[in-house]
C-alpha cells in the first residue's frame, strides 16, 4: 500500500479500480462504491483532509470534484453548538448528544466502524442543534460530509448501514437527495 496525506479535500480521477484505507487499515472509499469504472467510464472523486493509504491508481486533480450542495429547510430551534468530546461506551441509541456534558457518545459497536459512518452520525447528531426532525438532520449531515470531502455513495452508505430498517422513508430521502452527484 502507497501512502496518501493531504492537507486539504482533494478531487482525484481514476479509469482503474481502486481501495483507500484508513490509518487503521479500515475501508475509506474505493472504486466499487460506484459502477462507474465497472461500467468503463473514469470516476471523479474526492477525499477529505486526512492520511491514508492506497492500492490501484488514481490521479490527483487540481481541485476538488465540484458537487451539488444540499439544500437545508428552515431551521426548527438553535441550540447553541459547541466542541464536543467525542466517546465510545453502551449506547442502545448508537449515538447520543449530551448538550449539558459537551459529549457524543457511540456506542462502542462503532469503534470499527468505517470514517464514512461515523462522520453520518456524527453530523447527523450536530444537525440536531437546528433540526428536531430526523430526516432534516440527516440532510444537515449530508451537507457538512460533502463540504468536508466526502463523496455522496459514502455517504449514502453511512445512511444506509446506520439507519434501522424501520427507516426507509429516510434512507430513501438521502439517496434521492445525491444522486445527481459524482463519485
Amino acid at each position: 500500500m502507497k501512502k496518501l496525506i493531504l492537507d486539504n479535500k482533494t478531487g482525484f480521477r481514476s479509469i482503474m479500480p481502486f481501495s483507500i484505507v484508513d490509518p487503521n487499515g479500515i475501508e475509506f472509499y474505493n472504486s466499487d462504491f460506484t459502477h462507474h469504472i465497472k461500467d468503463g467510464q473514469p470516476l471523479q472523486f474526492n477525499v477529505m483532509a486526512g492520511s491514508f493509504q492506497y492500492d490501484g491508481n488514481f490521479i490527483k486533480l487540481d481541485r476538488p470534484v465540484p458537487v451539488k450542495s444540499v439544500a437545508l429547510p428552515l431551521k426548527e430551534r438553535n441550540i447553541t453548538i459547541k466542541r464536543y468530546d467525542i466517546q465510545f461506551g453502551s449506547n442502545p441509541n448508537k449515538c447520543t448528544i449530551f448538550y449539558d456534558r459537551g459529549i457524543i457518545l457511540f456506542d462502542n459497536s462503532f469503534i470499527s466502524k468505517p470514517l464514512y459512518v461515523k462522520y453520518v452520525i456524527y453530523f447527523h447528531e450536530l444537525g440536531h442543534h437546528w433540526y428536531i426532525t430526523e430526516s432534516k438532520a440527516d440532510l444537515f449531515a449530508a451537507k457538512k460530509l460533502l463540504e468536508i470531502g466526502f463523496n455522496p455513495s459514502q455517504i449514502q452508505m453511512g445512511m444506509l448501514t446506520s439507519l434501522s430498517d424501520k427507516s426507509i422513508e429516510r434512507k430513501m430521502n438521502i439517496v434521492n437527495t445525491l444522486t445527481n452527484n459524482e463519485g
